[in-house]
């Protein structure tokens, strides 16, 4: 076997499920051993297992995946409104038509069978057999008999249907039929008057088109078998026995009268409802029902139309024929297009519901490129038109987000970036300096740093650059760089920011600016000198806690050009032991609490001026309390050198 065949068949035995697939093989294996000439019967049901099984998925597939469950209710409401009405109408009028027509036959036969019956009694009226018999000649098939004495359960005056022995000479002795009868007392015995029934089946034939079939069976006596019934006659009510006849399930006798009908499908014969007859075994007096069922087609009923070569349709009743037709046809096609309308607009309200449905299941999963087609003008259609317009902002939101999220990421580095630029304090082992900085965002315009130099001293910075967030950060680090390249030991404090300023107005525009404070301090001899450009007022606390604002002159960095230097006014001293020199950034001064008043330069000299035992922590802390916890308004930086 190839290669290729032997690879179909490990994907196909691979991707093979027995609880999914079982059908299928039940199926196969049915119809290859049906063909076997074996006995086949196992192989059938096999067969037709797989296959029903196959059927059911098969509808269940259709049920779940093309009749929407929106539409299902619908289609329901449409069978409950529309089809069902329409079906229920059409039984209705087809069981009161069958009803009808069973009615007007059995009205006819039994107005014929009253009338013979009036007719006998009016013959049994005369006094002499010759003259019965004359009054009755037009009816044919009456004879005159006379007898002693009456069968038991026969009266004397009877008159009505009997079961007897035939009154033909070929048949008598073999077999009974059906007669009226009617009995008169005579002198020395009675007086039968009998009549020939075989017009009630020719009648009944007549109308219904079909053969008639009789049954005689034995009558129900007592309460049950002959309940009354009161009708209304006129405008009086009255009682009158109306009998229900009976009869028990033993059949004493059945016979036909005519020929069946033919026919299949829509002109198929059918019976008609049964006529009932009451009859009296004449031999016995035993009381029995005679049950006549006429059968009919649509084709024998229409016949009525056109009996014969003498008889024509009449204008009036083609012009009737074809109203009515033309009438059913539109309703029927009325009913057809109002199904198929029903069946779309069901499908098309389901299949948008559905989409509606299956695209929340997707943007519920963050599918946010989800999108439905509106179908229609309707409110349906408005929602999926507003879910597009919620879909779009989501995804818009979304991919906000993810910006957001992306510049917070760069946001955070470039911080650890700028926290590394801040100089180590413990590496550089200066318990005498004590900085921090609290950005106001992410990323903070205020910078501060410490430059060691060769007679062991420290040039110190603290600056703040114009606005805030990471065009400030990032010129601050640009000034890092500047003045890192500077010799601060061969220069002075207004040497440096000299140059920084030269440098700064090179290449940027006078609307960016930075003030700073820039010296020298020496940890062990507490010689401090520094500039400040444009920077607050520096504060001199003393060992016993008497504190100085220095605040000598100097414009800020990036201001001017050729008036920086002469604007300059260095600042100097000496610490002694316990002394601390304070720099900090307006952020400090210009901290907010929840009135909208700024903490101040004052607020901090009153605070220096107490008893305190870590001097950065304590100003921190009173910020803090005094905002309230109320974001910082701008960057904040605090530099402390203490001998």
């Amino acid at each position: 076997m190839p290669s290729r065949s032997l690879d179909l068949i490990r994907r196909g035995w691979a991707a093979f499920r027995f609880r999914r697939h079982w059908p299928w093989v039940a199926l196969a294996v049915g119809l290859l051993l049906s063909r076997r000439p074996v006995d086949s019967g196992c192989a059938a049901v096999v067969a037709w297992i797989g296959g029903l099984v196959l059927l059911l998925r098969g509808l269940r597939w259709i049920w779940d995946r093309l009749l929407f469950r929106v539409s299902r209710r619908l289609w329901m409401i449409l069978a409950l409104m529309s089809v069902l009405p329409v079906v229920a109408l059409g039984l209705m009028l087809i069981s009161v038509s069958w009803l009808g027509l069973g009615a007007q036959v059995s009205r006819s036969t039994q107005q014929t069978l009253t009338a013979w019956e009036e007719a006998l009694k009016v013959a049994n009226a005369e006094p002499s057999g010759a003259a019965a018999l004359q009054a009755l000649h037009t009816y044919g098939g009456a004879w005159v008999e006379h007898a002693p004495q009456l069968p038991e359960g026969v009266s004397d005056t009877f008159v009505g249907m009997v079961w007897a022995d035939s009154h033909d000479a070929d048949q008598a002795g073999g077999r009974k039929d059906t007669y009226l009868r009617a009995v008169r007392k005579e002198p020395g015995g009675y007086r039968i008057l009998s009549l020939n029934l075989g017009i009630l089946g020719d009648r009944a034939q007549a109308l219904a088109g079909g053969q008639v079939v009789f049954q005689l069976t034995p009558r129900k006596e007592g309460r049950e078998g002959a309940e009354t019934l009161q009708i209304k006659t006129g405008d009086r009510r009255t009682e009158r026995d109306a009998p229900i006849l009976v009869g028990q399930r033993e059949t004493l006798a059945t016979w036909t009268k005519g020929k069946p009908l033919q026919g299949s499908g829509l002109f198929a014969p059918f019976n008609l409802p049964p006529l009932a007859f009451p009859i009296l075994d004449w031999s016995t007096g035993r009381p029995m029902v005679l049950t006549a069922t006429p059968e009919t087609n649509l084709y024998a009923l229409f016949a009525g139309f056109r009996s014969g070569e003498r008889q024509a349709l009449s204008e009036g009743t083609v012009k009737a024929i074809v109203v009515v037709a033309l009438a059913l046809m539109g309703l029927l096609l009325a009913q057809a297009v109002a199904a198929v309308l029903g069946l779309v607009l069901a499908w098309s309200l389901g299949r948008a519901v559905n989409d509606l449905d299956g695209g929340v299941k997707r943007l519920s999963l963050g599918d946010f490129s989800t999108r439905i087609r509106p179908r229609g003008r309707d409110q349906v259609a408005q929602l999926s038109t507003a879910f597009n317009d919620m879909a779009a902002r989501l995804q818009a939101a979304a991919s906000e987000r993810e910006e957001r999220l992306r510049m917070e990421e760069e946001l955070r580095v470039a911080r650890e970036v700028q926290m590394r630029l801040l100089p180590d304090l413990e590496a550089l082992r200066m318990p005498s300096v004590r900085a921090t900085i609290l950005p106001a965002r992410e990323v903070a315009g205020d910078y501060y740093d410490l430059f060691p130099l060769a007679d062991g001293s420290l040039a110190f910075l603290i600056l703040d650059v114009s606005g805030k967030g990471t065009s400030a950060a990032f010129y601050a680090a640009e000034t890092k760089g500047v003045l890192s390249a500077l010799d601060k030991e061969a220069l002075s404090p207004v040497e440096v920011a000299d140059r920084l300023n030269g440098i700064w107005c090179q290449g940027h525009d006078r609307r960016l600016f930075l003030t700073l404070a820039y010296g020298t301090f020496h940890p062990r001899t507490g010689r401090y000198q520094f500039v400040r450009a444009g920077h607050p007022s520096a504060f001199l606390r003393r060992v016993d806690g008497r504190v100085t604002r220095l605040h000598p002159g100097g414009l800020g960095v990036g201001l001017s050009a050729t008036r920086f230097k002469d604007t300059l006014e260095p600042s100097e001293g000496v610490l002694e032991p316990g002394d601390s020199l304070i720099f900090y950034t307006d952020g400090l001064s210009e901290a907010q609490a929840p009135d909208d008043t700024f903490y101040g330069e004052d607020r901090l000299e009153a605070l220096l001026a107490g008893p305190t035992e870590d001097l950065q922590a304590t100003i921190l802390a009173d910020v803090v309390a005094f905002t309230q916890s109320r974001p910082l308004a701008d960057d904040l930086t605090l530099l402390i050198l203490k001998r």
